[in-house]
């Protein structure tokens, strides 16, 4: 049976498809560094292009459901380091594989490919992200965007506010 060209179903699969692509794409990144047998600087430079994305893509979601997402020093750089050691660990299993088969020299520094997969690999998180926020946008039943903020000392869980007072 042909669904319609407006089906709500298909455009979230597709959204969703668009945001695992967005997720892989530092992964594949990680992967082609180490095909590439490049050094774990060029991680590190992958690492801060993902933590990058990450932020741009909360703030944009924020923004979207009128949530205010703070950062700080201390969060960026614990993130960075989260990513750093994601990548390195993926970075380090395959070139281990390789040297299984091949004879495997790492580059000591940051090349214009190095600077080529983080572009290729930020910008296909992008594009990603954006073409899955067109498909499924944040709206209320209304149709307008949501329009909240977080108290300062409120958590955020999921994208719920839940306030430090419990409710009266």
């Amino acid at each position: 049976m042909p669904q319609a060209a407006n089906d709500p179903v298909s455009a979230l699969k597709t959204a969703i498809s668009l945001r695992a692509a967005a997720l892989a794409a530092f992964p594949a990144g990680a992967v082609l560094l180490a095909l590439l047998e490049r050094g774990w600087l060029a991680v590190g430079l992958l690492a801060a292009a993902m933590l990058g994305v990450s932020l741009f893509e909360r703030r944009r979601i924020g923004a979207a459901v009128g949530i205010d997402i703070p950062s700080s020093p201390a969060m960026l750089v614990t993130g960075l380091i989260v990513r750093f050691g994601l990548l390195t660990g993926l970075f380090v299993v395959t070139v281990g594989v390789l040297a299984l088969f091949r004879d495997t020299a790492l580059s000591e520094g940051i090349g214009w490919p190095d600077l080529a997969v983080a572009a290729f690999s930020a910008g296909g998180a992008m594009v990603a992200n954006a073409m899955s926020a067109l498909l499924a946008p944040v709206r209320n039943e209304d149709g307008a965007p949501p329009s909240r903020k977080a108290p300062a000392d409120a958590v955020i869980l999921e994208g719920e506010i839940i306030d430090a007072d419990p409710p009266a």
